[in-house]
């Protein structure tokens, strides 16, 4: 039994890099250039979900099986702390992967937007009115500076997903309480929100690699969240912007054209 477990966690480890590896190279194939087609944008699509099916069956194996293995090992070598903590992390890794391939699948199959006029100050405030409970539960204080805003053809669902990861964003840099400022201006042209915290902020090194894909600055993200809010902020023909400094928070800066053709 020890045997048999010594090689599975080594095993799993492995299973696990490779597919972070093939996950990670794939993914630099996904974004689209202007000289793809839509069928090859289709094909590449396609074969993005077919990768995530295949890597997923043989990870909920890996995962049934640990199960099994933790609770044979509980009943033989229940003294053993070390590999048990050794099973755990295990476990750990192979939900993290499961959970980078869901965002990851997410990414993948975002739609083109669909717009229709929509008020940017009712879907600031729907997003703001269901998440400010738990925000200010992490000793978080909320601040408004939102102007009155027209309507902008805009995808909404696409949109307060955009805003509600930067306000996750903002509130995971928080660890110890603050402020998070939610400021939206009429630029005449352009329509512009600033979600702004008093976190950790960002190194500069990483300044320009914060809105890739699977690259983050926390223990426990993904390096999904942002690269989605930049997609969709572009496919809206806008623009993001982040300004930082360690230690003094950061402030992430979107700006979407008040008039879009569709």
């Amino acid at each position: 039994m020890e045997n048999i477990l010594w090689f599975a966690v080594p095993g799993c480890l492995f299973v696990g890099v490779g597919i972070g590896i093939l996950i990670t190279r794939r993914s630099k194939q996904i974004h689209k250039q202007p000289w793809q087609t839509q069928t090859e944008q289709a094909q590449i699509g396609v074969l993005t979900q077919k990768l995530v099916h295949e890597i997923r069956n043989p990870l909920n194996s890996i995962s049934m099986n640990l199960q099994l293995l933790e609770e044979d090992f509980s009943q033989s070598h229940g003294n053993d702390v070390n590999l048990a903590n050794r099973i755990h992390r295990v476990h750990t890794e192979v939900d993290r992967l499961d959970l980078i391939l869901t965002n990851f699948r997410r990414y993948t199959k975002l739609p083109p937007p669909n717009f229709e006029l929509s008020k940017p100050i009712e879907l600031i405030e729907e997003v703001l009115d269901f998440n400010e409970p738990e925000i200010q539960s992490q000793n978080i204080e909320i601040s408004r500076d939102i102007e009155n805003l027209p309507p902008v053809e805009l995808d909404p669902i696409q949109f307060k997903q955009v805003f509600l990861n930067l306000i996750i964003n903002a509130s995971q840099s928080m660890k110890n309480g603050g402020v998070l400022t939610i400021r939206a201006k009429d630029l005449t042209n352009k329509l512009q929100i600033e979600v702004q915290d008093t976190g950790d902020g960002i190194e500069p090194v990483y300044i320009d690699k914060i809105f890739d894909l699977f690259f983050s600055t926390k223990e426990e993200g993904t390096g999904v969240g942002l690269a989605i809010v930049k997609q969709i902020v572009e496919s809206h023909g806008g623009s993001i912007n982040v300004k930082s400094r360690p230690g003094h928070g950061a402030n992430f800066s979107i700006q979407i054209p008040v008039t879009q053709n569709t």
